[in-house]
């Protein structure tokens, strides 16, 4: 055999030994890229869920502060704040009715 062809040989047996890494990479992006969208996915679902706990947090809040003041123990601060929280929660329900009708 040639020298010519040698190096011929020697590159291909090099081009196939790349182009197997590189299939091997491929693959492997692609199952990286599936796990990236999952863990997104997963983060948003979580996200999703700490909202939804502060908003029940913040009606638990408001329902403690409702007690307080019918019991008649409430502090003037506590006052303010079972107001504040209330014309939150009419704002929120006027922009939902808002919503509705558009």
């Amino acid at each position: 055999m040639s020298a010519t062809q040698e190096q011929l040989q020697a590159l291909r047996t090099n081009l196939d030994r790349l182009l197997r890494s590189y299939q091997a990479v491929k693959g492997e992006n692609e199952i990286l890229k599936q796990q990236v969208d999952a863990q997104r996915r997963g983060l948003a679902d979580k996200n999703r869920k700490i909202e939804e706990l502060e908003k029940q947090f913040e009606i638990v809040k408001t329902a403690q502060s409702i007690a307080i003041s019918s019991n008649g123990n409430e502090l003037p601060e506590d006052k303010a704040e079972v107001k504040k929280r209330i014309n939150e929660l009419i704002k929120e329900v006027d922009n939902c009715i808002a919503m509705l009708n558009d």
